[in-house]
């Protein structure tokens, strides 16, 4: 049989009062027992306090954003929860009931790292003691941050295969974007060669953001797609460019870069040098897409041009010497220049005659 001593009672008021406090500063690591029957000398009447429980499992961020983390974990029991929150070597506690699963820590400091330990109390009539504790560090986002996200280009589509599919070609940008100083979905703009390419697009479901993210969702991806324009020949660099939301600034997050066909370049310093029987112009080749070239001659001043030399294979490369011969016998002031051709159209060269 049991039996009740005014020390007891005292030990055991002291051991419930201790049990229910919070708000105030912790140590470091969980409490030890408060029991009479700690020590080498126990009196006749001692009895065991619980014994420790299990460290909380499961204990996870699932949100932390600017000035707000959220936690979860699996629950434990009934038993009293402890949370506390340090930051820079300044230990608080947070009020948890029993049977909670997730607390949201909404006076989380911006920008800083913060550990989280949360551990279960046991208690009885002689005493309480602290189960081990399970912990968390997190880093929350700064305030007025830049977006950040990431595009990239996709191959061309050719639109219903015309005959000449490269002039009609969709142009596909996709990825992801967020705001660190918003939840919700931002929106993404494309810019061409320096100039805004259409509307903004408004990110969308399906980026898989919040495992990098916790708390922001996912709803930050996106698609945008244009159709080629008449921008000129050469290539062209299309970027995704992340509008920001209150502080910060626009932030580009990838571009495409891509080639518009076009006709071939013009062949320059062409020089005709007549022979006895027949005229060489030669010329320097500037493209690196052409079919071939012909060579026109002129004997009215550039009036009227005929084709004297035949369709000749394309100058590798770029700025090597084609040369094509002229059958004829010619005198002064005749002009000849180079027609280079290609599937998109055909260039001329400037004129240049013999002395």
């Amino acid at each position: 049989m049991r039996r009740t001593t005014p020390l007891r009672v005292l030990v055991s008021a002291l051991a419930i009062a201790a049990a229910t406090f919070t708000g105030s500063l912790v140590a470091a690591a969980p409490a030890q027992a408060l029991s009479p029957c700690v020590g080498d000398t126990p009196p006749d009447w001692c009895f065991d306090p619980p014994a420790a429980p299990t460290a909380p499992t499961g204990l996870k961020a699932t949100a932390i954003l600017q000035t707000s983390v959220t936690l979860a974990w699996n629950q434990l029991g009934t038993l009293p929860l402890t949370l506390t929150r340090t930051v820079a070597g300044t230990t608080t506690t947070r009020s948890v009931p029993a049977r909670a699963t997730g607390y949201t820590d909404t006076q989380a400091p911006a920008g800083t790292s913060i550990t989280y330990r949360l551990w279960g109390t046991s208690c009885n009539s002689n005493g309480c003691t602290d189960g081990s504790p399970a912990s968390i560090a997190v880093t929350t986002h700064a305030l007025g941050t830049n977006p950040i996200g990431n595009a990239s280009g996709a191959v061309p589509n050719y639109y219903n295969a015309p005959a000449n599919p490269d002039d009609r070609v969709w142009y596909t940008m996709s990825g992801w974007a967020l705001d660190h100083d918003t939840t919700g979905a931002i929106q993404v703009q494309l810019v061409s060669d320096g100039q805004p390419l259409g509307s903004p697009v408004t990110a969308s479901a399906g980026s898989s953001t919040n495992a990098a993210n916790p708390g922001y969702g996912d709803t930050h991806g996106f698609t945008a797609t244009w159709l080629r324009k008449a921008t000129g020949k050469g290539y062209h660099t299309t970027c995704a460019t992340a509008l920001n939301v209150a502080g910060g600034a626009d932030t580009p997050i990838g571009c495409f870069t891509y080639y518009v066909p076009g006709p071939p370049a013009a062949a320059t310093n062409v020089r005709p040098v007549a022979g006895p029987t027949s005229v060489t112009v030669t010329f320097t080749d500037n493209a690196n897409d052409e079919a071939g070239f012909y060579l026109q001659r002129s004997t009215d001043g550039g009036q009227n041009w005929l084709q004297v030399g035949g369709f000749n294979p394309a100058v590798p490369g770029i700025n090597g010497t084609g040369k094509v011969i002229d059958n004829s016998i010619v005198g002064s002031g005749v002009c000849y220049q180079i027609l280079e051709q290609n599937k998109y159209g055909q260039t001329l060269s400037a004129p240049a005659c013999t002395p």
